[in-house]
């Protein structure tokens, strides 16, 4: 590394540069001509007012552990068949449907999702989200909470976010030196960053510095990818879990 040179024109001169572009870690890379191992998912969230208080103000996180068949009407399920896109909601859908209140007792916020359709994706921005989430997820929670399907028919306006998970093969993130001199990377934190950030921050500072590696830190290097035993290991490797 000696500089970075920026889209306007603008030059700046230094010998360390920090992948950290999260969903776009990979475009980045292909600048410095690496090839990082990694690929994005697109996850959701959404936000409602629960105005008839189905949820209780002081219910926890509340998650459903198993795959389910979503209930339709003959007519719903006609109109489902018509399209390949919609027609996948008719058989098993995957487990992990959650919620849980967002904000005080005053608020009648809940906040859901269901990570029921992620594949690989390229990311943009801004992200385009599945048009049918918010009636799935809903339909999905009132497997949970029957309460919930008081809404099918006169729902709320909902509003939709999310992001990328930007993820290894393994789910273990990217931290430490690239084959370029002076470039190292931080990424690839899936979807434990907000819990991981600071160890994974202070982990790469102590690659810039020079600083004391702790025992795990090979863990996470690039260059893992390069070692026999490591490609083995992936071979055998188990289901990572997702959160």
């Amino acid at each position: 590394m000696r500089a970075v040179r920026l889209q306007g024109g603008d030059r700046i001169a230094t010998d360390r540069f920090v992948n950290a572009a999260g969903p776009f870690l990979r475009g980045v890379g292909a600048m410095l001509g690496v090839d990082l191992p990694v690929f994005t998912e697109l996850h959701a969230k959404v936000v409602f007012r629960d105005a008839l208080g189905i949820v209780p103000r002081d219910a926890p996180m509340l998650i459903w552990i198993d795959p389910q068949v979503l209930p339709w009407s003959e007519e719903e399920r006609a109109l489902l068949l018509q399209s390949e896109e919609t027609r996948r909601f008719l058989g098993e859908l995957p487990s992990g449907v959650h919620a849980r209140p967002e904000g005080g007792p005053d608020s009648n916020v809940l906040l859901m999702l269901w990570a029921y359709h992620t594949p690989p994706v390229e990311a943009a921005w801004p992200p385009r989200f599945d048009p049918h989430y918010f009636e799935i997820v809903l339909r999905g929670l009132a497997t949970m909470l029957p309460g919930l399907q008081s809404y099918l028919d006169r729902a709320p306006r909902p509003a939709i976010d999310g992001g990328y998970y930007t993820k290894t093969r393994e789910n273990r993130p990217l931290i430490g030196p690239l084959p370029v001199e002076g470039a190292y990377v931080i990424g690839a934190l899936s979807g434990f960053g907000v819990m991981a950030a600071c160890a994974a921050g202070e982990l790469l500072a102590a690659h810039l510095t020079g600083g004391t590696l702790p025992h795990y830190a090979a863990a996470f290097v690039p260059a893992r990818y390069q070692d026999p035993a490591y490609q083995r290991l992936l071979e055998a490797w188990d289901e990572t879990g997702q959160l």
